[in-house]
């Protein structure tokens, strides 16, 4: 019982994966169509490489707007959040020991990635 409803729970996590507003097109319309958790592991891992550019591109524009010392500053940051989601999401690949974990995970990693990217953008003012 434990197990199930866990499973149920961290289940209800992935939904706003597929809604999310940031979410391109066409892993929408992927999640959609995907009948396996293979074919979904498969859109969010295409959805990864989607948002991991994105942060790639915020990150050399936020280098870009910042002074040297902000620069060094802001590389530490990266290399310590990559850490840290790196370590936490590794929580969700190996939380309930079924295949349930693989969405969970990368959908972890996915939803960091987004919102990271959308938190280094947001330097580009500063």
């Amino acid at each position: 019982m434990k197990h199930s409803l866990l499973a149920l729970t961290l289940m209800s996590a992935i939904v706003p994966f597929a809604n999310a507003q940031s979410d391109s097109a066409a892993y929408s319309q992927c999640m959609q169509n995907a009948a396996t958790t293979v074919a979904s592991k498969a859109c969010i891992g295409a959805e990864i490489e989607q948002q991991d550019a994105r942060l790639n591109a915020a990150y050399k524009s936020a280098m870009a707007a910042l002074e040297p010392a902000q620069q060094g500053q802001l590389r530490d940051a990266q290399r310590a959040w990559i850490k840290y989601r790196d370590a936490n999401c590794e929580l969700y690949y190996r939380l309930t020991g079924g295949t349930i974990d693989q969405l969970n995970g990368a959908g972890c990693v996915l939803e960091m990635t987004k919102a990271r990217a959308t938190e280094l953008s947001g330097l580009n003012g500063y």
